[in-house]
């Protein structure tokens, strides 16, 4: 079989980090026909579709799922949407890509588990944190070194502007829309998960301080945290702080702090470096400014072709991997809304490891 057979894409929601990011490295990949789109509207998908060349637009996103000429769906609509497609093309027996958010809460993502296990011959990925891509080999490399010595605790802090404006409400800010999901908690989530492993448990306040209004002045029942502070212990009994805020006015700020014996790793996520602090010198060393290329679309792709010809598989996040970020997202909003500390590790309804990814 020829390895570049094309494989034909379809895209629902074609927008945000479709186009600034997907889309653009699609374009350039050889073997990949873009067959349909379909947007909100009739004029967003004729618009996706002469600026990246897509053969057609679709009226409905079950044109695409249910379309002969099509191998696999790229989802980038809001998080409410995730767990529906994912389950309908995977059904439909097609592979899938679905943008993070992965879905609105845990029971949604242990039905896509379910149905991804069930089909073990379709590729399903969730798009990686670009923290993750970025860092991810360099801060394993240097947390196994002497020079780092022992993880003892870890730290995350991250504040922006984004909930700041009292007149503007984005699709983030609405439960309907974006479920149990918080800011960036999930992108740090599955950042951490994969550096530094899963919270075992964890206790998380949230609080929603800053009243909003549409554009005829009316109050709008904000229900999204836009602050939120996460303690607890990580595998290995590793001590875990966040902080999290949108009301962060004229400051920003983002960075994972890796605490160890002989020296501490601040991955600063705004100047896009890893900095070295050691007992010896008070000024950090600069590791890293460049970290590894985003490669996520060729990676699906490679899946994909993988599993034309029967070979195992392998890509991070599969769906039972970017689960366990719904997970803690599930366990904050319990701990929250209960005020009561959540063990992460009694879960006893954790989705089961898909086999064809882990083969």
């Amino acid at each position: 079989m020829n390895p570049l057979e094309p494989i034909r894409l379809g895209f629902i929601g074609a927008g945000g980090i479709c186009e600034q990011r997907h889309l653009p490295n699609l374009a350039k990949m050889p073997g990949v026909e873009l067959v349909a789109v379909c947007n909100r509207s009739p004029k967003s998908s004729r618009r996706v579709q002469e600026k990246w060349g897509f053969a057609r637009t679709a009226d409905n996103w079950q044109q695409i799922i249910e379309a002969s000429d099509i191998d696999a769906v790229f989802i980038g609509t809001w998080p409410d949407l995730h767990c529906e497609l994912s389950l309908a093309t995977l059904t439909a027996g097609k592979h899938v890509f679905c943008q993070a958010r992965m879905c609105m809460d845990w029971a949604e993502a242990r039905q896509m588990v379910a149905e991804a296990n069930a089909h073990p011959q379709q590729v399903a990925m969730v798009c990686p944190s670009p923290f993750r891509v970025r860092w991810e080999r360099k801060v394993r490399e240097l947390v196994a070194s002497e020079r780092f010595g022992r993880l003892l605790s870890v730290v995350v802090i991250s504040a922006s502007s984004v909930n700041r404006d009292p007149h503007q409400i984005s699709w983030r800010e609405r439960r309907e829309l974006s479920g149990l999901n918080i800011l960036q908690v999930g992108i740090y989530a599955e950042t951490l998960n994969a550096w530094c492993g899963d919270y075992l448990s964890l206790t998380a306040t949230t609080s929603i301080s800053l009243n909003k209004h549409d554009a005829q002045g009316l109050p709008v029942e904000i229900q999204i945290p836009q602050a939120i502070s996460i303690t607890g212990t990580l595998s290995g009994g590793i001590p875990c702080t966040e902080f999290h805020t949108g009301l962060a006015a004229g400051f920003e700020r983002a960075e994972i702090l890796l605490c160890g014996s002989a020296a501490t790793c601040r991955v600063d996520l705004l100047a896009q470096q890893i900095v070295l602090h050691s007992p010896a010198s008070t000024i950090g060393e600069v590791i890293d400014t460049v970290g590894d290329e985003w490669q996520v679309e060729a990676d699906f792709l490679a899946a994909v072709r993988s599993a034309r010809r029967g070979e195992p598989w392998q890509v991070s996040p599969n769906f039972t991997e970017a689960a366990r970020y719904m997970r803690k997202m599930q366990a904050i909003h319990d701990s929250a809304s209960e005020s009561r500390l959540v063990n992460l590790s009694d879960d006893s309804g954790s989705p089961s490891e898909n086999s064809r990814d882990t083969a």
